[in-house]
């Protein structure tokens, strides 16, 4: 069997999908799929209000800790919720270096630990990561640059109650020199990376979801590490760099297989595959066992 074929791809995503969304008519929004309380004796949740500014804040942010290497997402959606609930989504603050350090992290820490949600795992697992390419550090670009993304995604006319209408030129606007961080790459060379390219498709997701701008759903799967790992797995052929034109091209491939379902069902499916944790798979039981190429 050709394992990336076309009618076999179209099976396995329709496998997944019933795996990961039964009985759902596609994806809804992230606070809406994965509900978070403000802590655990509450009931009020966190969700997103994109007719306030503070709530876009909150993605934009979400999206940048997000886009941290080798820093699960468990702790960019506890760290976004306790900034919320504390009020700590000002631009003008993030902007200053003085408040940064301000900032109480172990306090936050404890905070996001105290999260009402099964799906952020065991408690006291959350936390911050630091360092010059750290989380703060990150967020401090981001409002030192937030009128440039403000602009770029017409935040402006979002909060007038518009739907501006954004394409794929909106990627190449993210490799902006002032939106990237110095990070050690190999041999400890000093090398510059931008801090939110991955996860532009992130925010045009929800943003999407929540009919607040119009652009197709190509340019709204996100193609991070975890969910391009499994589309080499089962086999979709995805690119593996992290230039601009892969991502996109990444995206269409999702987009094409998974539609209104974006890359949640890929995102949802990782944990659920036995490839992902062994090297070796046998697992008969697996819904899409007969169909993936298991490489």
């Amino acid at each position: 069997m050709l394992f990336n074929n076309d009618e076999n791809l179209k099976i396995l995503s329709n496998l997944i999908i019933n795996e990961t969304y039964p009985n759902s008519d596609g994806y809804k929004g992230w606070f809406e799929e994965y509900p978070v309380k403000f802590d655990k004796e509450t009931k009020e949740r966190f969700n997103f209000n994109f007719n306030k500014e503070k709530d876009i804040i909150a993605l934009v942010f979400l999206a940048t800790i997000w886009n941290m290497p080798n820093y699960r997402w468990e702790n960019s959606v506890g760290l976004v919720a306790v900034l919320y609930k504390k009020n700590l989504l000002d631009i003008e603050k993030w902007s200053s270096q003085s408040f940064i350090e301000s900032l109480d992290k172990n306090e936050l820490v404890r905070e996001m630990n105290n999260l009402g949600s099964e799906l952020l795992g065991d408690r006291g697992n959350l936390y911050i990561k630091g360092g010059k390419d750290g989380v703060f550090q990150r967020l401090h670009i981001v409002a030192r640059e937030y009128d440039f993304l403000k602009e770029t995604l017409l935040i402006d006319e979002i909060l007038k109650g518009n739907v501006p209408q954004l394409d794929y030129n909106i990627f190449p606007k993210f490799d902006n020199p002032r939106l990237m961080i110095e990070v050690k790459g190999k041999n400890n060379n000093v090398i510059k990376k931008p801090i939110l390219r991955v996860k532009v498709p992130l925010i045009l997701r929800e943003l999407k979801c929540y009919n607040k701008v119009e652009i197709s759903g190509e340019y709204c799967c996100v193609p991070d590490t975890k969910v391009k790992q499994m589309m080499k797995t089962i086999g979709y052929n995805p690119c593996l760099d992290y230039d601009t034109s892969s991502v996109i091209h990444n995206s269409k491939i999702i987009y094409k297989y998974f539609g209104s379902y974006y890359d949640l069902p890929l995102f949802d499916f990782s944990d659920k595959c036995s490839k992902e944790k062994s090297k070796e798979c046998d697992n008969r039981n697996c819904a899409i066992f007969n169909y993936c190429a298991k490489l």
